[in-house]
């Protein structure tokens, strides 16, 4: 992803739930669940599919492509990994807990997030 690489991971990642929780991705829900305008969604949708992430149905709902998919899945786990760190290592609130995993999964390297990982999987076991 190129430039506004944080926002439009958080529209793969919010179409990615909205894809496990309701089955379908609709443009309104997006901007429901984000809290941003639809013409602000449409311009989102229209980069992403650029990128290959999405197809769209003329005039309905979104797609996660394979590649899509993959991508939102990579975010959605930076997510729930370091909210589960910050929540039982380092006793943040849940809710501070995911709101900062929200901002720290878009610009952590990948060196630290593994290392993150590697901690939360090994207290799992």
């Amino acid at each position: 992803m190129e430039k506004s690489s944080e926002s439009l991971e958080m529209y793969l990642e919010t179409m990615y739930l909205l894809d496990l929780t309701a089955g379908k991705i609709r443009c309104v829900d997006i901007a429901k669940q984000m809290h941003v305008s639809k013409p602000s969604v449409n311009k989102a949708v229209n980069v992403l599919k650029e990128q290959g992430y999405l197809t769209q149905e003329t005039y309905g709902n979104v797609h996660l492509t394979e590649a899509g998919r993959n991508k939102a899945m990579k975010i959605y786990e930076r997510h729930t990994i370091l909210s589960c760190y910050l929540e039982e290592f380092l006793n943040i609130s849940h809710e501070t807990a995911e709101n900062d995993a929200c901002k720290m999964e878009h610009i952590l390297s990948e060196e630290t997030f593994e290392t993150i990982k590697k901690i939360v999987k090994e207290s799992q076991q």
